[in-house]
């Protein structure tokens, strides 16, 4: 879902005219907590709930159109909730996203939500005054969204607005503990378009030339922080991949090799037991400079003891040119995230 976030940056990138139409939407939402795992039983039936104010720009150019055979929105949204316990507090978040639209009836847009962005929590893990929380153990945490919207409008600026979330708070792996917050919303609305202008009609778009694809070996060099469990103390984790990688549509492309660590999360020394190998294969959104990558991933060999015997590795880069990339990659085992890590890719 975070490639859409990626598409509408792409488009600022564009040199083509940026016309887009501005709306405000003020809402409120309530939800429910998804207990996904047996330590957070007694948060069991508890229901957030709060509101929220969008601000969101939806995009006419041609270029925009031809990423999703749509006009998208890219939006601002700030929200305040309340998570339904005392334990778990209060949190305050911004987030970014983007909604294109999937198809229309009878006046009313359906579309996709999906977004990330940054969060103040105010009553974080702490083992004398809140031990119930293990959820969250820092004031800043990241939240992830996606979902779906209904847009019916009922006259020429206004609109009600219907969304339904699943939403996850998390900081990365970067303290402990940090099994995270997850939980699905309903939200209600109103919104007001700001401008005059109307949507134009869907442009003619060229068709795609498969000679052009992209492929290639990468290398890419990974270094990151982590808070193992039952532990205060952080622990680097170095990292290098080989892939070969491959275009093969528009916005689509392949990759697969292999990925080795160096985990200092562990007494020792020895390559056997710091050391993790790993099968790797992966899907890639491209998008202008940017790409969003979605690895998956098998252990060969995993040194110490990780729970589990594959991952994912979702990744996000910009290409500084041809050869080297940066950008950063979040690693996990199925629900709970192990490391944030920075990354430099070089392209043989």
């Amino acid at each position: 879902m975070v490639f859409l976030f990626l598409s509408l940056v792409s488009y600022g990138q564009a040199t083509e005219e940026r016309n887009s139409v501005r709306f405000m939407t003020g809402y409120v939402q309530g939800g429910k907590l998804q207990i996904h795992s047996s330590k957070i039983d007694h948060f069991r039936g508890v229901q957030p709930y709060g509101a929220g104010l969008d601000f969101s720009w939806k995009f006419v150019s041609s270029n925009a159109y031809a990423l999703c055979r749509c006009y998208p929105s890219m939006g601002i949204s700030l929200n305040y909730w309340n998570f339904g316990a005392a334990a778990l507090g209060n949190g305050v978040s911004a987030l970014f996203y983007v909604e294109p639209v999937l198809f229309s009836f009878f006046g009313t847009d359906v579309a996709i939500r999906s977004g990330l962005g940054v969060t103040y929590l105010d009553n974080p893990h702490d083992e004398l005054r809140n031990p119930d929380n293990i959820v969250y153990s820092t004031s800043i945490a990241f939240p992830l969204m996606a979902g779906i919207s209904l847009d019916y409008p009922v006259s020429e600026k206004w609109s009600l607005r219907l969304v339904a979330n699943f939403q996850h708070i998390s900081n990365g792996g970067t303290n402990q503990p940090n099994l995270g917050l997850n939980y699905t919303t309903l939200g209600m609305g109103v919104a007001r378009k700001l401008d005059l202008q109307d949507l134009p009609p869907p442009p003619e778009i060229d068709s795609y030339d498969a000679s052009k694809n992209e492929k290639g070996i990468a290398l890419r060099f990974i270094a990151g922080l982590k808070e193992p469990e039952e532990s205060e103390s952080k622990a680097a984790v170095l990292g290098l991949t080989a892939e070969y990688y491959s275009q093969f549509a528009r916005i689509n492309g392949w990759s697969a090799g292999m990925m080795g660590e160096w985990d200092s999360s562990r007494a020792g020394s020895s390559l056997t037991h710091n050391g993790r190998l790993s099968a790797i294969a992966g899907h890639h959104f491209l998008l202008g400079r940017f790409d969003f990558g979605q690895t998956a991933g098998l252990y060969l060999m995993r040194g110490h003891s990780t729970h589990s015997l594959w991952f994912q590795y979702y990744t996000l880069d910009f290409g500084l040119n041809q050869l080297i990339h940066v950008g950063v990659g979040l690693k996990a085992h199925g629900k709970v995230a192990e490391f944030l890590g920075v990354r430099l890719s070089v392209f043989l």
